[in-house]
């Protein structure tokens, strides 16, 4: 998991990321600042839970990416199956562009998390 975070990392306007089950257990991470790992990863969970109720409740399908933009930062979670992908990015971080190096994260996190 490592390898894939520092590799996803790389990518302009990344500024760190994180594998958690859906318990909110940290997998892996690397963030380049220090950050309360163990917090994000138990807020990751509860908002996952929230977002999951609520896309049930108004029938628009599975959650598949949730991204919440703040004044500094945005943060993106994705669903992997087993585990949350969570990307800190640069607030003018460009989606469009981030979204192929993304899809090739979850895909190899999704791979290395049914193992």
């Amino acid at each position: 998991m490592q390898s894939i975070l520092a590799k996803l990392n790389k990518t302009q306007g990344v500024r760190g990321s994180m594998v958690v089950n859906r318990d909110g257990i940290v997998v892996a991470a690397d963030f380049s600042v220090d950050l309360d790992e163990t917090g994000i990863g138990a807020v990751a969970s509860s908002i996952l839970a929230a977002l999951e109720g609520a896309v049930k409740r108004i029938k628009i399908g599975k959650l598949k990416r949730f991204v919440i933009t703040g004044n500094e930062n945005k943060v993106a979670m994705v669903d992997t199956g087993p585990t949350i992908l969570l990307v800190i990015l640069d607030r003018e971080a460009n989606m469009g562009l981030l979204n192929v190096e993304l899809n090739e994260a979850v895909a190899e996190v999704a791979a290395n998390a049914k193992m």
